[in-house]
């Protein structure tokens, strides 16, 4: 007994016999409901959902590189206690490409955008209701 949080969950990916100009596509979607043993705060989160779908190219323009775009939202709730309609608006786009320097490294830039990554707290947080962050990373792999 207490506080519950029930869970279920999709994936699925397909990909192209040849590679080439179509991508290979990976999707996901998950679904959450929260219970609270006593009565729940004005605001608690009752129901929140989460997304992703991504795009993959192997031989990207050379042979043995590949390249990549994704979207999707984080948890994120969507239903509150209170039944006011959640401000919880959070994307994640991503995108990158592997250089395979040898057989045995590889280089991988990435960038990536969150907007509104702190979800609903990013009123309380920024005053013009617009925080984002911009990134990006470069990935070395050495394999042996």
């Amino acid at each position: 007994e207490g506080n519950q949080a029930n869970a279920f969950a999709l994936s699925g990916y397909w990909m192209p016999e040849e590679t080439g100009f179509i991508p290979s596509v990976s999707v996901g979607w998950g679904y959450n409901t929260h219970s609270y043993d006593d009565d729940a705060p004005n605001g608690a989160i009752t129901e929140s959902q989460s997304w992703t779908v991504g795009l993959e190219w192997n031989d990207a323009f050379f042979e043995g590189n590949a390249a990549g775009i994704a979207v999707g939202q984080g948890v994120m709730a969507t239903e509150l206690e209170d039944d006011t309609t959640p401000d919880d608006g959070n994307y994640v786009w991503e995108g990158w490409y592997r250089f395979q320097v040898t057989d045995n490294i590889s280089i991988t830039p990435a960038v990536f955008y969150l907007s509104r990554p702190l979800g609903q707290a990013t009123a309380s947080f920024d005053s013009s209701d617009t925080f984002s962050q911009l990134g990006g990373l470069v990935r070395t792999t050495f394999t042996f």
